[in-house]
């Protein structure tokens, strides 16, 4: 049976916590982490790091015990909200603003939910972590000129031009890119000062690559030469792509299997995702190599093989430019590594 927490019920849990010693709290003034093991929820992990007026970053890191149903009112919610799931996923609900949703892997959402009811699902069993990045749009854009912010995505321009809060949710894809800079968000190898500005530019640098896939989305949906069902093909294209790394389409191919001819996919694909078709296959590709290399049992020729590379020094060339390091090297850093902390690394 599922274990309901409300706000107030997960406030009282997290003080318990504190108050046993079970939860460990730290703070410098910039950056707060609370770790520890908590009822329902197992091993827990939250840190939180102020990088500038307007902008905040956090990792929420829970091992789940138990089915939990969290409801919160999000009264004084007003940052708009940017969220990457690493690992997990969840059934959210905001009452009143969207249906059921299924958050998961693979995507990243932006969201204002001032005094939205919302109703989030979470399972047992399974490691729910997430990245996410609190933007105040008015305090952050607000000396912007109109003409700026419209390369901003309508929802954030809104905000920054008036100050005027409304609710939205937004769900976008996450790219090779932005998987890349989740990767050194995690993993950020610097401390004090030095970690607090380089934890900013990572996430201005997300916020750039998520702003512009909604805003070419949006130009997309305000085009004649795409229409609503053209867009749904293009992303079914995506999907092929990703199942068939080793074994590809060709772009012919891959245009008739979706149903749209090859100069609209074409098209289209650098609108949606900001590179040719072939340019996000190899970049899948990388990152997916890099994936099987992190979980050992495979050679690099092996991987190099099962990604769809022929050649093995092309395919070693490609993951040292992508990731500044030889994928041999890469394995046998690996395989120093525990299997534990491979298998939770971003």
């Amino acid at each position: 049976m599922a274990i309901t927490l409300s706000e107030q019920d997960w406030n009282d849990l997290w003080q318990q916590g504190k108050h046993n010693g079970s939860v460990v709290c730290q703070s410098d003034g910039w950056e707060t982490l609370e770790q520890g093991y908590l009822p329902y929820l197992g091993k827990v992990h939250e840190w939180e790091m102020q990088l500038r007026e307007g902008l905040c970053i956090g990792v929420y890191d829970y091992n789940l015990t138990d089915d939990i149903i969290c409801i919160s009112q999000n009264s004084g919610c007003i940052d708009s909200c940017l969220s990457f799931f690493v690992s997990g996923d969840v059934r959210t609900t905001l009452h009143g603003l969207t249906d059921c949703v299924d958050e998961v892997v693979g995507r990243n959402y932006l969201s204002c939910i001032p005094n939205v009811p919302e109703t989030e699902t979470w399972q047992a069993g399974q490691r729910l972590i997430r990245l996410q990045i609190a933007l105040d749009p008015y305090s952050f854009f607000h000396e912007l000129t109109l003409e700026q912010l419209t390369q901003l995505p309508a929802e954030v321009r809104q905000v920054a031009a008036s100050g005027d809060i409304k609710p939205y949710y937004r769900s976008g894809i996450t790219t090779p890119e932005m998987a890349v800079v989740m990767h050194q968000i995690l993993h950020c190898p610097y401390h004090g000062l030095t970690k607090r500005m380089y934890l900013e530019g990572k996430a201005l640098e997300l916020l750039t690559l998520q702003f512009s896939q909604f805003v070419q989305d949006n130009r997309i949906s305000q085009s004649s030469a795409l229409r609503s069902d053209d867009i749904e093909r293009i992303h079914y294209a995506r999907e092929i792509l990703l199942a068939r790394l080793h074994d590809p389409p060709s772009l012919i191919e891959l245009a008739r299997i979706v149903g749209i001819n090859d100069n609209k996919l074409k098209i289209g694909f650098r609108h949606c995702f900001g590179t040719t078709v072939f340019g996000y296959l190899h970049q899948c590709r990388m990152e997916r190599s890099r994936q099987y290399l992190k979980a050992g049992g495979m050679t690099v020729s092996e991987v190099a093989k099962a990604v769809g590379f022929v050649n093995r020094g092309y395919f070693a060339a490609s993951f040292r430019r992508k990731f500044g390091v030889n994928p041999r090297d890469y394995l046998n850093q690996m395989q120093k590594t525990p299997a534990s902390d491979r298998k939770n690394s971003g």
